[in-house]
């Protein structure tokens, strides 16, 4: 690379970079800050499924790594159209190609920029610096050259190159300072981010299902997931004055607001919740993605004395229950659903999730957790019902399509709990033989439903109706139990059973 390619790119780079640099000591990362602004725009670029990735392997570091990301490729832009910019202000003439210069570079750098955040206070003191810098390194190289060499002094440009430097550590340190008062920004843009990986989730979920008429979703809508509470209508709770409180047998009691529990890293989970009271061919069983932070982080913080204690869980709406600090360990507390905020119907502002659980543990409007040193039961318990343990497996029929070649179509979904879901197998002559069905790909939490398809193909010599079962085989291996019971109080068992006619 010759000298003065050399000198073009350091120019645009440290043109580029200051004007970032002002931006950032003027507004530090606020919805005013450029890099903030384009980084917005650069999620929803970019692909669902590289987001997901990135959060995935990296977590809250996503966020850094994407303002990184987003901060360099902005400098390139914005130091690409300073200099070109300042070449074409400078073929105006010999008088007044300096001046000339910077006004159309600055111009060109504000409409480039201004688009991105739309305010247009925000992008004239960057643009103006990036323009100014691209003419300072020309003047700067310019007064360092021979009459009879067209290249640029190295040491003028070391010189200009160290004066930037030290311009932009100063508003680098502006900015940082200022940093914690735009947490707020930086919170909307992690959410942003983590948004757009559970909408992929969500959509990944759905490529994972099987195509066939009435059979239950992989993920279901929010509109459409069951809700059971013990009052008729939700609490209504205002996010701003909710707090979260964790006392009991703790090192450090701890009293967190919305912001604080946002605050912690976030994680993105796929989750089935089943109702206790839910029956064989009940419809109390959904899927869904949730958004949260992980138990065991806000548990560490508050340090716990006695590690073989429980937790008593207890709801704005009176409704408690104490479990193993074991069952915490891979618990979640979520704030949103799909993609979204989490309704109030299902415990808006949090709500807990424990995997392998019934549903009756996933105490929403959470407001307290007490650690204490034994169990003292829950709502449900004083009113005869049981099921503290794993939940019980279940195969459901969603629907019996006949189609139009006289094919028979039985479809429909299973669950076995934190165990998975191995396969589903379906006998069409009373329990004598079994077929596996077609399964739906299994989603990457095992905690979730699978969807089936078992189709029958009637010949002559069949008899007049089909007597059908199916159940499920779990990830360990172990057959769903044939015998049915009744949801209270230790949860529905058995196989699901139909009688199909041929006709």
């Amino acid at each position: 690379m010759t000298d003065r390619r050399l000198v073009a790119v350091v120019t645009l780079l440290a043109a580029g970079i200051s004007a970032v640099a002002t931006s950032f000591g003027i507004y530090a990362t606020s919805e005013r800050f450029l890099v903030s602004a384009f980084n917005r725009l650069v999620l929803e670029v970019l692909p669902g499924w590289f987001v997901s990735a990135i959060i995935q392997r990296f977590g809250d570091l996503a966020l850094e790594l994407s303002l990184l990301f987003s901060g360099g490729l902005l400098s390139v832009i914005v130091g690409a159209v300073a200099l070109a910019g300042y070449r074409l202000g400078t073929r105006a003439g010999p008088s007044s190609r300096e001046p000339v210069g910077v006004a159309v570079s600055a111009v060109l750098v504000f409409l480039v920029a201004y688009p991105v955040v739309g305010v247009a206070r925000a992008v004239v003191l960057p643009a103006i610096v990036g323009a100014a810098v691209v003419a300072g390194f020309d003047l700067l190289s310019a007064s360092g050259r021979d009459t009879t060499d067209v290249s640029p002094d190295r040491r003028s440009v070391v010189q200009a190159v160290a004066v930037v430097a030290g311009y932009n550590v100063v508003a680098h340190g502006l900015g940082l300072v200022r940093r914690e008062q735009t947490q707020r920004t930086e919170r909307e843009l992690q959410e942003r981010a983590t948004r757009l990986e559970a909408e992929h989730l969500v959509s990944e979920a759905h490529d994972a299902g099987l195509d066939a008429d009435g059979i239950k979703p992989m993920i279901s809508a929010i509109g459409e997931f069951y809700q059971v509470d013990i009052n008729p209508s939700p609490p209504s709770i205002d996010a701003d004055a909710w707090t979260l409180s964790v006392s009991g047998l703790v090192e450090e009691e701890l009293e967190l607001d919305y912001d604080d529990v946002r605050g912690y890293e976030t994680v993105n989970r796929y989750k089935a919740i089943r109702c206790l009271s839910d029956d064989i061919d009940g419809e109390e069983l959904d899927t869904a993605v949730w958004t949260g932070v992980r138990m065991t982080d806000i548990l560490e913080d508050a340090g716990i004395e006695d590690e073989g204690a429980y937790a008593m869980l207890e709801g704005a709406d009176d409704y408690f229950y104490s479990v193993p600090l074991a069952d915490l360990e891979e618990s979640v507390l979520a704030f949103g659903m799909n993609g979204m905020e989490l309704p109030a119907g299902h415990g808006y502002p949090v709500r807990l999730l424990v995997p392998d659980r019934w549903g009756k543990l996933h105490v929403k409007w959470l407001t307290d957790i007490e650690i204490i040193d034994d169990e003292e039961g829950g709502y449900w318990e004083e009113r005869g019902w049981h099921g503290m343990g794993a939940v019980n497996a279940v195969t459901k029929v969603d629907r019996i399509n006949r189609l139009e070649d006289g094919r028979i179509q039985l479809v429909g979904h299973a669950y076995a709990g934190a165990r998975g879901v191995e396969s589903v197998e379906v006998s069409i002559d009373g329990g004598d033989s079994w077929e596996d069905a077609t399964m739906s790909d299994p989603l990457p939490e095992p905690d979730t439903t699978r969807q089936w398809l078992y189709e029958i193909e009637p010949e002559d010599g069949d008899p007049d109706s089909y007597d059908v079962y199916a159940r499920t085989v779990d990830g360990e291996g172990t057959v769903q139990p044939e015998e049915r019971s009744d949801p209270f109080p230790d949860g529905a068992t058995g196989w699901a059973q139909r009688t199909l006619r041929r006709e």
